[in-house]
């Protein structure tokens, strides 16, 4: 019967009258070690950086009319044409102004009893008659980037008479719209209105002068400013003399801008 030497030796061809010994295993040549070959590295593509968020939204397919429409639709109010749709009454307590709505007076629409310059045909010439020019209501406000305009509405007040102003004069105040617009933008957005040439008050003294305060907006952490203002007046009887038929001589108060108090400049609105 074979043994398991014969087995071994039929495998691997040796013969069985051979012996192998440790010496000769260890004499065998040994194979060559595998060297793996080095693989290339490829460095990792830096990362793109990320728009920011504002950019996201200004995409076209992400129209910002749709997402904020409270800020750029334009407001219900412009299309009136009947009468100034946000008419106060400045009423004074302790030296504090106040914006009175004209829904708790009877009148509910002061600027239908003064005439405007182009009605004055219909008065009597040598009567002295305060008049009233064009009112502010409305303006659009462009942006220094892609975002849409927005509109601007002022709120008109009626001073009451006065020993300085003995007809009372007219206030048209934007301040009240610009912080709420303003203060409701993201803060990424405020850099794109940065600088932008805004109307603050206009005064008409119901006697051909007008005075129309403005400035640029700025933007802090402490609130919005208006800053480098300037004042534009402008004086009817200049260019329409006829109108002086209906004004006091000398006009009174001589200076009013002596009397009017604009928001401080140093103080956010």
């Amino acid at each position: 019967m074979p043994t398991q030497d014969s087995f071994v030796n039929q495998i691997f061809g040796r013969d069985p009258q051979e012996h192998t010994t440790t010496e000769d295993i260890l004499a065998a040549p040994l194979p060559s070690p595998i060297v793996k070959a080095q693989v290339a590295t490829i460095p990792s593509p830096a990362p793109e950086p990320q728009a920011p968020l504002t950019e996201l939204l200004l995409l076209p397919e992400v129209p910002l009319a749709d997402l904020y429409p409270n800020l750029f639709a334009t407001p219900a109010c412009t299309y009136t044409v009947d009468c100034h749709p946000h008419q106060y009454q400045v009423v004074y307590n302790r030296s504090e102004k106040f914006w009175v709505p004209l829904e708790e007076f009877i009148e509910q629409d002061f600027l239908r009893l003064l005439p405007h310059i182009t009605d004055l045909d219909n008065h009597p010439i040598s009567f002295v008659t305060p008049f009233q020019a064009n009112i502010f209501h409305n303006i659009w406000v462009k942006s220094n980037s892609p975002l849409p305009s927005i509109n601007l509405c002022a709120k008109v007040g009626q001073h009451p008479h006065s020993a300085s102003f003995p007809f009372g004069y007219l206030e048209s105040s934007f301040v009240d719209l610009i912080k709420s617009i303003f203060g409701q933008f993201p803060s990424d957005w405020l850099t794109y209105f940065e600088g932008t040439l805004v109307p603050l008050i206009a005064y008409d003294f119901l006697d051909g002068r007008i005075a129309t305060l403005c400035g640029h907006l700025h933007f802090t952490t402490d609130g919005i400013f208006i800053i480098d203002r300037n004042t534009r007046t402008k004086d009817l009887l200049r260019t329409q003399p006829g109108l002086a038929a209906f004004v006091c001589t000398p006009r009174v108060p001589t200076n009013p801008f002596a009397y009017i108090t604009p928001p401080p400049v140093e103080t956010p609105l």
